[in-house]
């Protein structure tokens, strides 16, 4: 099996550059299952019904969310709709219980599931540690083959201790929500890892941010409305590679296509 998993989708830009490649990528890669963060797809902050349906159609499986999940009011009367969405276990305004996705593919059952980091993160309520092993309490009697996890944390320290603590169950780690891609992926004792898959994004902007406003905002300190970078995007992501008889990861491998 092969899963094909995309960094932060932002904005318009990154649902553009989704929209125009990911049918190739598909075909290229050979993909079996996409995954995407989705959790900035919105105007940067977000996702709407409207735009889950569309992400949906352009051939992503699963989204996956993070700190910004309920920044669209309009999320609390279609979410349970939204039957692929997985937001974070321990997000503060979780009301359901759709923290999680019970994936059948190719005899493979695997178990997708979103946490937030704890650093610089006021929208989670317990650490990414306390969060998982509550997951895992919860999930284990459904007896997947292995945990795929998008871990959504601000900070490099924090993404690899989870790793290291959860590489037996997680057999699946990617970082998602700074944004910018690391060159860091690998097989670490049986789990494939990467501390940030990057994002789908405008490439010419302040991690999709549009530039000027950015420098009015961060430094100049000047009150502003939070607009997103237009222009050609970037895609950001990566590709796993999963053994079906043996049930194991056997590859990670980073994807980043920027504009020509």
């Amino acid at each position: 099996m092969r899963i094909l998993f995309l960094g932060d989708i932002v904005g318009k830009s990154g649902r553009d550059v989704v929209s125009s490649l990911l049918y190739v990528l598909k075909q290229d890669y050979q993909a079996d299952l996409v995954i995407a963060n989705a959790e900035n797809a919105a105007h940067g902050k977000g996702i709407t019904y409207k735009i889950y349906k569309q992400l949906m159609n352009e051939g992503i499986d699963y989204i996956t969310m993070g700190n910004h999940t309920f920044s669209k009011a309009e999320i609390y009367e279609h979410i349970e709709d939204m039957d692929r969405l997985v937001i974070p276990y321990n997000h503060s305004k979780r009301t359901t219980d759709n923290y999680y996705k019970l994936i059948t593919y190719k005899g493979i059952r695997f178990c997708l599931t979103n946490i937030l980091g704890s650093v610089l993160m006021p929208e989670a309520d317990s650490d990414p540690y306390t969060a998982f092993k509550a997951v895992l309490e919860r999930t284990e009697q459904l007896r997947p083959d292995f945990y795929f996890v998008d871990l959504h944390a601000e900070t490099t320290a924090e993404k690899r201790l989870f790793l290291e603590y959860f590489k037996e169950k997680a057999k699946v780690v990617v970082g998602t929500h700074t944004h910018v891609q690391t060159a860091d992926e690998a097989i670490i004792d049986g789990c494939a890892f990467i501390t940030d898959t990057g994002m789908c994004g405008a490439y010419e902007s302040i991690i999709g941010r549009e530039i000027e406003e950015s420098i009015r905002s961060g430094i100049k300190k000047e009150k502003t409305i939070y607009t997103i970078a237009s222009g050609e995007g970037m895609l950001c992501g990566v590709v796993i590679d999963i053994d079906d008889k043996e049930k194991a990861v056997t590859g990670i491998q980073r994807i980043q296509i920027r504009p020509e």
